[in-house]
């Protein structure tokens, strides 16, 4: 197994840190302070950043995109969680819209909508999650009825990324019950044809990454918006596959900006006559730090590595969530302790990276989901049914 970039990749690495640095990292803060990101901010910045292939990597050049390896997605991923985590939450999540509409939308829905993408313009979503459907995504709630060619929508979805500025999402709903997984699908439901609300939820971190709750009251979705029928279990299981193993790269992220940000303030502060840098047990908590980050970053590059390779990944994925997520919590909790009383306070950064990274042990399934997975593919026995 070789995870070394290429040199192709190591430049792109090189040339998006750069501008991350110098156009983007300036007003983190700012926007941090607002809350969630309107849709006008996030097209702003999105256009921004298409260029290196954000977005569009996951898409084929016919309709602007860049068809680039899941490794490269990861390291452009990887790069802005750490400048900006709540934003390569909003990112992460549009660029998800457009690999399912690739996957899984029909040939009419693909010529109409994904010439949109490269523009960035137009926003998406995927709406899974309900009050009562976290990890046992087979008990959705969310309902479609057909009457005559329209599917009435009802349900309410739950912590939805991006639901508050989308112009579009896929709901997963249930077609029929007494079919268990293989009664449930996905919709395309365009807001403009299909008017749903969204209601913003305030959350621990990632503030400026939009997070709603959506309703569907009687919502009318043409029948032609139903996606790969019966097919909407498997494909989110598909979906979970990739998004775990970025999860995990996501959260590399957040934790190598707190680790730099550490070793600044360990040469910088003084105590004693001399920088705390010098203190053995600084010192130590910087290698713990390095060595979970590394860690991390190893386990969610070979789930990557195996889907470039087209292989099966899902415990790899698992265990990749489950480990950096864990390992981002605790090294950006070392990052506030190295950094004193100054940790606690908002002027630095490590206490939003603290709150970044303990966000993302929830979703896409929480740490222990995620081990249960893996204990499954060990054991050969299920936990849970």
């Amino acid at each position: 197994m070789d995870f070394a970039l290429t040199e192709e990749q190591m430049m792109l690495k090189t040339n998006v840190r750069s501008f991350l640095e110098k156009e983007i990292l300036p007003v983190v803060d700012e926007y941090e302070k607002q809350g969630a990101l309107t849709k006008e901010a996030t097209v702003s910045f999105i256009k921004q950043l298409i260029p290196f292939g954000y977005l569009v990597g996951f898409l084929p050049e016919e309709y602007g995109g860049s068809i680039l390896e899941a490794k490269t997605n990861g390291v452009l991923l990887e790069e802005l969680a750490r400048i900006w985590a709540g934003f390569a939450g909003t990112l992460f999540i549009a660029a998800g819209f457009w690999w399912l509409l690739n996957e899984a939308g029909s040939p009419e829905q693909k010529e109409r909508l994904l010439p949109l993408a490269a523009a960035g313009d137009y926003i998406g979503c995927i709406a899974l999650t309900e009050a009562n459907v976290g990890s046992d995504v087979a008990g959705v709630e969310t309902t479609a009825n057909l009457k005559g060619d329209t599917y009435i929508l009802n349900g309410t979805k739950m912590w939805i990324s991006n639901g508050s500025i989308a112009d579009a999402a896929f709901v997963l709903a249930t077609t029929d019950k007494t079919q268990g997984p293989l009664g449930m699908s996905f919709f395309l439901v365009e807001k403009d044809k299909s008017p749903f609300s969204a209601r913003e939820l305030h959350k621990l971190g990632l503030r400026s990454f939009p997070t709603s709750e959506l309703s569907f009251d009687d919502c009318p979705v043409p029948k032609e918006n139903l996606v790969d029928p019966g097919a909407g279990y498997q494909r989110t299981m598909a979906f979970f596959d990739v998004s775990r193993a970025m999860v995990g790269v996501f959260s590399t992220g957040i934790a190598q900006a707190a680790i730099d940000a550490s070793i600044k303030y360990a040469q910088d502060r003084t105590q004693f006559g001399r920088p705390i840098g010098s203190f053995q047990m600084v010192q130590e908590m910087l290698v713990d730090m390095i060595a979970e980050t590394e860690a991390g970053r190893l386990l969610s590059f070979r789930a990557l590595d195996l889907l470039d390779k087209g292989e099966k990944c899902r415990w790899q994925s698992s265990l990749a969530k489950a480990y950096a997520t864990e390992a981002a919590v605790r090294t950006t909790s070392k990052a506030i302790q190295i950094h004193g009383a100054m940790g606690l306070s908002e002027e630095y950064p490590v206490e939003r990276y603290f709150r970044d990274a303990r966000s993302l042990t929830i979703p896409d399934g929480t740490t222990q989901m995620q081990k249960l997975i893996v204990g499954r593919d060990a054991l050969g026995i299920r936990a849970f049914v």
